[in-house]
């Protein structure tokens, strides 16, 4: 995930009314850069906008949510893939989760909710590792200029003794 302040977000779902249902839930929760779509095939074809995260179905008639990942992620492996699906299936969320996915929950009547708990902790997940890739950055600036430094000393030291002799 590249954007954590205002995520684009794609939603992948058949269904009209329960994409527009997770629309809403998440425009109730401050998201605002969304993107709906009904088919696997709308999404690919708009994958160029390099979405933040995609919450999409598992079973869909023109791909299924697996192929929709694999698509996405060729263009953009660090693109957050969340699942909302139907089916109750351990084995099948288990391997959409080794093969990158974020989460997958199972629609119910707290889906949502946790969907955006999921979310939350997927963007607080990326904005850790900026902050300490932020730090790595920094300590290895500040130690690159300290050495700068002590060569700039005793550079000067060999090229002008008389100027840095220590008397006792």
């Amino acid at each position: 995930m590249q954007n954590t302040r205002n995520p684009l977000i794609f939603v992948v779902i058949e269904s009209k009314i329960y994409n527009n249902l997770v629309v809403g839930f998440l425009k109730s929760k401050k998201y605002r850069n969304i993107m709906a779509f009904t088919s696997g095939t709308e999404c690919i074809k708009n994958i160029h906008l390099k979405p933040d995260i995609i919450i999409s179905s598992y079973a869909m008639e023109d791909m299924n949510g697996l192929e929709i990942m694999k698509l996405a992620k060729e263009k953009d492996p660090e693109v957050d893939f969340f699942f909302l699906s139907a089916q109750n299936n351990v084995d099948v969320a288990v391997n959409l989760v080794k093969r990158g996915a974020y989460d997958y929950i199972v629609k119910n009547d707290k889906a949502l909710d946790r969907l955006a708990k999921s979310i939350e902790n997927a963007i607080n997940a990326t904005k850790s590792v900026k902050v300490q890739q932020g730090f790595k950055i920094g300590v290895i600036g500040f130690f690159i200029i300290l050495f700068i430094i002590i060569l700039i000393i005793l550079s000067l030291a060999i090229f002008f003794p008389d100027d840095f002799s220590f008397t006792f």
